[in-house]
C-alpha cells in the first residue's frame, strides 16, 4: 500500500525506474514465493514426524526459504538484474548519503515530507537533501530556488549539484541535456566512488528516459553501467532486496509446516 500511495502521489517520471523494474521483480518474488510454499508443504508432509513440532517446521521453513529464495533470483531476467544491481547501488549509496548528511532517515510516505521539509530547513547541509525530495515530489520551482542556494553555498560537489540539476530539468520538463553531469563526471578519478555514482547517475538518467519513451531495452546503459561497480551491488542487492524477501518465504513456510504437522497430529 505504501508503494501504491508513493506512485499516486508524485509526477509520473518521478518512479520511472520503479515501475521499469517492478512488474518482472514481483513476478519473481511470486514465483519464489510459490515454489518456498510448495517445498514446506511437500516435506512436512514427507519428512516431518508430526509429533517434533518445535524442530520440524523451523527446518523446514529455512529450507524452504533458501530454495524459495534462490529460485526468485533465477527468475529474475539476468539482464534486468544486472541493471537493477547498478541502480539499487546507485539508490544505497544516495541513501546513506542523505541520512549521514541529516542524521535521520530518508522519509518515504508522502504524508512525512512536509513535516521532514520543515524540521530540516535550508542551509548548505540541508540544502541537497531538501532539493532532492523537492524534486520527487513535483515542487519544482521550490526545488530550482534552493538549487540557486546551494549553488552559492557551493553545496555538495559539482557533480551532485550537476545530477540534481539534470533531475529536477527532466521531472519538470522531460529533458535529457546531460551537458554539465558529464563535464563534472569527467575529471574524476577513476574507480572513485565519485566517478562511479556519476556514471551511474547518467545511466540512471538515459534508462528514465527511455523508459518513459517505451524503450524495450529502456534498461540498457544501467546493464552497462553495472559492469564498472565490482562487487559492491552485489551485497546491496542482498542486503535491501532479498534478504526481507528471504525472511517473508521463511514465515510463509513456518506457516504451511505448522498447519500440516498440526492437521496430521491431529488426525
Amino acid at each position: 500500500m505504501a508503494r501504491r500511495s508513493i506512485l499516486d502521489s508524485v509526477p509520473e517520471r518521478s518512479t520511472a525506474a520503479l515501475r521499469g523494474f517492478s512488474p518482472a521483480l514481483r513476478r519473481s518474488m511470486v514465483i519464489g514465493g510459490l515454489v518456498a510454499s510448495g517445498v514446506a508443504f511437500v516435506l512436512s508432509l514427507a519428512v516431518v514426524d508430526p509429533s517434533t513440532l518445535f524442530l520440524g517446521p523451523p527446518l523446514i521453513a529455512i529450507a524452504s526459504a533458501f530454495v524459495g529464495t534462490g529460485i526468485a533470483v533465477v527468475a529474475f531476467p539476468r539482464r534486468l538484474a544486472r541493471a537493477f544491481a547498478a541502480y539499487s547501488w546507485l539508490g544505497r549509496t544516495e541513501i546513506d548519503r542523505f541520512e549521514s548528511r541529516t542524521g535521520g532517515p530518508v522519509p518515504t510516505r508522502p504524508a512525512d515530507w512536509d513535516a521532514w521539509l520543515v524540521a530540516y530547513p535550508p542551509s548548505p547541509t540541508f540544502l541537497l537533501p531538501r532539493i532532492e525530495l523537492l524534486a520527487f515530489a513535483g515542487r519544482h520551482e521550490e526545488a530550482r530556488r534552493e538549487m540557486e542556494a546551494a549553488d552559492a553555498a557551493n553545496a555538495g560537489t559539482a557533480g551532485e549539484r550537476a545530477s540534481l540539476r539534470q533531475y529536477v530539468d527532466w521531472l519538470e520538463t522531460g529533458s535529457l541535456d546531460l551537458t554539465e553531469l558529464t563535464t563534472a563526471v569527467a575529471p574524476l578519478p577513476a574507480g572513485s566512488q565519485d566517478r562511479q555514482m556519476g556514471e551511474t547517475s547518467i545511466a540512471l538518467a538515459q534508462s528514465r528516459d527511455r523508459f518513459m519513451a517505451g524503450d524495450p531495452e529502456w534498461f540498457a546503459p544501467l546493464e552497462a553501467a553495472r559492469s564498472t561497480l565490482g562487487s559492491a551491488p552485489t551485497g546491496v542487492v542482498f542486503r535491501d532486496t532479498w534478504r526481507p524477501v528471504a525472511a517473508a518465504y521463511l514465515l510463509i513456510a513456518l506457516a504451511v509446516s505448522l498447519v500440516i504437522s498440526l492437521s496430521r497430529l491431529l488426525l
